[in-house]
């Protein structure tokens, strides 16, 4: 990769996790990677740190990386596409788009000629802990879906999805994260209503998660198999499970997902 250079053409929290979580990992070095906003105000704060190329031009990264990231909000990416669109030597670049809803066809119609890789990461990205789902266009070649595979690798597990499931998907993966911090930040306030200082509950709580999913994920069990190992007869846990049935919680969280879903779908029809 060392003759390489990525371009994001935007600088928000996503662009930034990828950027750092790639950085960290040694994929890339601070001389590879160059990244647009519309100000320079988070460009010379956050993004200062990583020691990277910044700039307020969108053109200039086009120009500049082999790989462009398209790190910009949904409603935002219609503009920025029209803004790129003329500019030379386009077909020879890989365009990969992180715009939550976007489908691949709208941006393919936009870049014509060109390849178009849509992902969905998420921010735990950041700390090599994330995941990213992918779909290729169809003018992309093996070797750019294994170079996607390669690049995202470095942030944590990469999957190859087809389109049709990335919405429900990206709520799953992605808008969860949100709802994962609320159980924890909920928990916290658990503890500390029963006396447990604050910084000890919320780690306390963060580590129970993240070793719940861990044992999940290297077991492979059923999450209900590991519930009821933990839950003994009469006991305080199946107490506690109790409360969280009567709250609707599982109800709670399938609403939230197919509500989310149906934002992503939303946006996709976005011009």
């Amino acid at each position: 990769m060392d003759n390489k250079v990525v371009g994001f053409i935007g600088a928000g929290n996503m662009a930034f996790a990828i950027a750092k979580g790639i950085l960290s990992s040694g994929f890339l070095s601070p001389k590879n990677i160059i990244a647009s906003a519309r100000t320079r105000v988070r460009l010379d704060t956050v993004w200062k740190e990583l020691g990277v190329a910044t700039t307020t031009d969108n053109i200039e990264v086009v120009n500049q990386a082999d790989i462009i990231i398209l790190a910009v909000k949904p409603f935002v990416l219609s503009s920025i596409l029209d803004q790129i669109k003329d500019v030379g030597g386009l077909t020879s670049k890989l365009f990969i788009s992180i715009a939550t809803g976007v489908t691949l066809e709208t941006i393919q119609t936009r870049l014509s000629g060109c390849k178009v890789i849509r992902t969905m990461p998420n921010t735990p990205c950041l700390v090599q802990c994330g995941v990213v789902l992918y779909v290729c266009g169809s003018l992309c070649s093996k070797e750019d879906s294994d170079f996607v595979k390669l690049f995202f690798k470095c942030t944590g597990i990469v999957e190859e999805v087809d389109e049709n499931h990335i919405d429900a998907m990206t709520s799953i993966m992605g808008c969860s994260i949100a709802w994962y911090y609320m159980v924890v930040e909920a928990m916290s306030d658990g503890g500390v209503m029963n006396g447990v200082p604050r910084a000890a509950a919320y780690k306390l709580a963060a580590k129970s998660m993240e070793g719940a999913a861990r044992m999940l994920l290297e077991t492979g069990k059923h999450p209900g198999e590991l519930k009821d190992a933990v839950t003994s007869a009469g006991g305080s846990t199946i107490r506690g499970v109790n409360e969280l049935e009567a709250s609707g919680i599982r109800g709670a969280f399938m609403r939230a997902v197919t509500s989310a879903t149906q934002r992503n779908i939303e946006l996709s029809r976005l011009k």
